[in-house]
């Protein structure tokens, strides 16, 4: 290992007591110490990382602790990538699948090719899809995702080439030539496939899955860097808020101080009445399950939803699935 990889290390130890307390929630095996190697090995491999931020990096690990996904780049649930100085997450088409698989969904996809017989119907949630076998190279014409579950009706999204070439173009990383998305054969399927789940996560009730879709949306479909904290959720380039530094990462405090709520007048003097109201309505309603707490938060003010998201996944769902 060269020395400036021992030094990262080195500069990733004091972090991992607030990645474990991140990562400690129920369905993630994701040890603190292995997310960190992980991280080190995607440096290792991908040596432009090197020249990114410390920050961007802390940033970028914090974000898969959140999401609770390796980034090993083996098993395709997530991946480290150099966009200029900065060091973001994507998450791989399989990391879609791990998440709705902690939520009890079974996260399905495919992209549909010329010839294939295909019907759907979003409005009912069914998918008919037989593929044309033995005829390769042929067109592709959509990309298809699907959420089951045996306790509610199943949600799937299509889309069509038009709007996979349109992600295609928007995509900072497509202009790489190592890119998946310049891989016709294995790479451009996958992504297009990701890219159909991604949309999908757009209507999945109070589920990581929302927090991984607006990580990768940005990025991919909008072309800015941005990364999740446990406290505020998604932080997207340009937002105005105040970046987190490594102080902030290592602190043990998951509480969020009613000056670091995003709203217009941060000097108003109900904030911290309000916010503090709202996190107790939100404990009460997760000791009655999941539907309760999809209830009451649904009713709270979007501005108050932004500061919660981080007690929302790390505290209530928790607390509500526990009850259920």
């Amino acid at each position: 290992m060269s020395n400036e990889l021992i030094a990262l290390e080195k500069q990733f130890n004091p972090l991992i007591p607030q990645f474990a307390q991140v990562l400690a929630v129920p369905g993630v095996n994701l040890p603190a110490g292995r997310l960190v190697r992980s991280v080190i090995i995607s440096c290792e491999r991908a040596p432009g990382l090197l020249n990114c931020t410390r920050q961007s990096l802390f940033n970028a690990a914090m974000s898969a602790a959140c999401l609770g996904l390796e980034v090993d780049g083996a098993t395709g649930q997530a991946f480290l990538i150099a966009f200029k100085t900065t060091a973001q997450l994507v998450i791989g088409y399989k990391g879609f699948n791990t998440l709705g698989a902690r939520s009890g969904l079974t996260i399905t996809g495919e992209v549909v090719r010329e010839g294939d017989a295909f019907d759907f119907d979003e409005g009912e949630g069914w998918i008919k899809h037989k593929k044309l076998l033995g005829k390769p190279g042929r067109r592709l014409i959509a990309a298809w995702a699907k959420a089951a579950s045996n306790d509610r009706p199943s949600a799937i999204k299509v889309i069509d080439i038009d709007e996979i070439l349109a992600i295609k173009k928007k995509s900072p990383a497509a202009r790489k030539a190592d890119s998946p998305w310049n891989d016709p054969e294995i790479g451009y399927p996958a992504m297009a496939e990701k890219s159909a789940k991604r949309r999908l996560a757009r209507t999945m009730p109070l589920n990581v899955m929302q927090s991984a879709a607006r990580l990768d949306e940005a990025f991919e479909e909008q072309g800015h860097t941005a990364y999740i904290t446990p406290e505020r959720g998604v932080i997207v380039e340009g937002e105005p808020v105040e970046e987190p530094n490594s102080a902030d990462l290592v602190s043990t405090s998951t509480e969020v101080a009613a000056p670091e709520l995003p709203l217009g007048n941060r000097s108003e003097p109900l904030i911290s009445e309000r916010l503090g109201d709202y996190t107790h309505q939100l404990e009460e309603a997760a000791k009655h399950g999941m539907t309760a707490l999809e209830e009451k938060w649904h009713t709270i003010p979007y501005e108050f939803q932004v500061t919660l998201k981080g007690a929302l996944e790390r505290r209530f769902k928790p607390a509500a699935r526990g009850v259920e």
